[in-house]
């Protein structure tokens, strides 16, 4: 078979639901094989055509992270790789296998058994290295075929190394000839088995569960651990049994823990400065900065599948004792060591007694915050505890949040509290503009529930827009859209002011920056692709187009909820 067709086979064999692609010129022979596979009804992998590289990858990654499936993307020659670089960073940052192929020429034309793939190859497509060479800083791992007889073993490689611990996306250049060529694709589709040696040893477990036993003010400390869904509940037990409180840091890309429950507080760095026991739970930064952490004579616990995070420049943080295994498989053999011991069931009063100044303090924090949020309900402009306030009472239970703020990430993290795990996304890196692809891909996997993004007008402009909302209208992927509208970059705003407090910027007004004027009418996006769109300004209205936009999400329409907000600026 020629080589497009044999690529759509190993992406089959490898469990792909789908191909995400913002295709070129080279992908002709991928086409004709899902095209023959569509006429004889196969319909085991699907192709969705994204209209921009960072859509491709963004929905790709969203859609993995949720299903745990790694999924493969086409790109086209450097161009697609180069335009998707800050998405590829995000993966890559965020661990998601994915396989990233992406066309270049070997032959420019001069091999005459096969057809010219075209003048453009010579004349502006092609780069020194190609694509894996110029991207090979944002990805785990990138290498070219360099010819068609190992297309398939380079191809089926590209699949392990993505998923092998830790793992990431990975890029491989595929000239148009080899997909042209005639391949041999073995019968046998048995796929490897990897039995990996990856545990934590007794001594080790044991080591930390005397800790954990022995502790009076222990903190978990988290940001990521939710990745693996089946750790959650397993997080929750060990902290119930234990009575340790949880706490979110810098910015947490999944639900990690249930942030209603009695053990979740919102972030306190004075609780890990006095801790006697810090758990970190794959966190990047459990606390900032590094000389304002733990005391000295406290023990500090790291567990998670990656350590010391290899693929950032620095990370400088103590640790007495890492557990580096995928953290579900640690967490059960604690949780088994713990219940087991004497002392676990001679201290049982304590920890009722630390359990139940905990909820205290968690129940007193979040009154406090509706309170506020009341207090500012009538506020015109709208007041963004207001609108959390408004949101969290009117996203329904199985609603997912797909969040992508910057100054007002912590309040929709506090104020609209998810339970679930997968119920909540957000960015880690700190490139803007990935929102509407995660939540395009997170709708594709769960299109049984609504799916909000809530996103800021800076964060909105970064994001391909037309192609995202194209998309979802094309796919029939409704998601909700809401504008979190201060018609400024706030967080500039916020360190220009904070560096020169009695600068001319502050007594003047002038801000460069910050401003986004003049303010567009979003609402209208929504229009342009059938879905249904609202400015609102009064905060009545909130909950009313919530509700609306429910009713056309029911109908596989997509929102764009325009929310004027006023400039009030959150306590970081």
């Amino acid at each position: 078979m020629h080589g497009g067709k044999a690529l759509v086979k190993i992406f089959e064999r490898a469990g792909v639901d789908y191909i995400f692609s913002s295709p070129g010129t080279e992908w002709p022979p991928v086409w004709e094989a899902l095209a023959e596979a569509q006429e004889r009804g196969d319909s085991r992998i699907g192709f969705l055509n994204c209209r921009h590289e960072a859509l491709a990858v963004a929905m790709a990654s969203s859609y993995t992270k949720v299903t745990g499936k790694p999924q493969a993307v086409l790109l086209h020659a450097t161009a697609g790789p180069l335009n998707a670089a800050m998405y590829l960073r995000a993966a890559y940052q965020e661990r998601v296998p994915m396989v990233i192929c992406c066309g270049e020429s070997s032959a420019f034309g001069e091999e005459s058994r096969l057809p010219d793939p075209g003048n453009q190859w010579v004349h502006d497509l092609t780069d020194i290295g190609g694509p894996a060479e110029l991207l090979r800083r944002c990805v785990k791992w990138s290498e070219r075929v360099t010819a068609s007889s190992i297309l398939i073993p380079s191809v089926e490689r590209a699949m392990q190394i993505a998923v092998e611990p830790p793992a990431g996306p990975v890029l491989l250049g595929v000239p148009f000839e080899c997909m042209l060529d005639e391949v041999s694709l073995p019968q046998d589709n048995k796929p490897n088995r990897v039995a990996r040696a990856f545990a934590v040893d007794e001594k080790a477990i044991q080591e930390a569960v005397d800790c954990l036993l022995r502790a009076q003010r222990p903190v978990l400390v988290t940001e990521h651990v939710g990745r693996d869904a089946s750790v959650v509940s397993l997080l929750v037990e060990l902290c119930e049994s234990l009575a340790i409180p949880v706490m979110e840091s810098f910015r947490p890309a999944f639900l990690n823990f249930p942030r209603t429950h009695p053990l979740y507080l919102p972030y306190d760095p004075r609780r890990v400065e006095s801790a006697d026991l810090v758990l970190v739970a794959d966190a990047v930064s459990p606390w900032y900065p590094l000389n304002k952490g733990p005391k000295a004579e406290a023990k500090v616990i790291f567990f998670g599948d990656e350590y010391p995070y290899s693929r950032l420049p620095f990370w400088g943080y103590k640790v007495d004792l890492a557990l580096v295994a995928p953290p579900a498989a640690t967490l059960a053999r604690l949780l088994s060591r713990v219940k087991a011991s004497e002392a676990f069931v001679g201290n049982r009063a304590r920890y009722e007694q630390r359990s139940r100044a905990i909820r205290e303090e968690h129940d007193r924090q979040a009154a406090a915050m509706q309170r506020d949020a009341l207090e500012h309900k009538n506020d015109i402009p709208v007041d963004p505890r207001w609108l959390c306030q408004a949101l969290n009472d009117s996203i329904p239970p199985n609603g997912v949040v797909v969040e992508e703020t910057t100054v007002h990430r912590t309040l929709i993290q506090n104020m609209i509290p998810r339970t679930e795990p997968m119920s909540y996304l957000a960015r880690v890196t700190g490139g803007l503009g990935v929102s509407l692809g995660y939540a395009l891909g997170a709708k594709l996997a769960m299109k049984e529930r609504p799916v909000f993004v809530l996103i800021g007008d800076g964060g909105f402009h970064y994001n391909p827009v037309p192609s995202c909302l194209g998309l979802a209208q094309e796919y029939n992927l409704p998601i909700i859209v809401v504008v979190f509208n201060n018609q400024r970059y706030l967080s500039m705003e916020r360190g220009l002011l904070k560096y020169y407090p009695d600068g001319v910027s502050k007594k003047t007004g002038i801000h460069f920056g910050g401003p986004i004027l003049p303010n567009p009418d979003y609402r209208l996006y929504a229009e342009i692709y059938g879905g249904y769109g609202v400015r609102v300004t009064d905060p009545k209205n909130i909950q009313p187009a919530v509700a609306k936009a429910l009713e056309y999400s029911a109908a596989g329409r997509l929102s764009v909820i325009d929310v004027v907000l006023s400039d009030y600026l959150p306590r970081q």
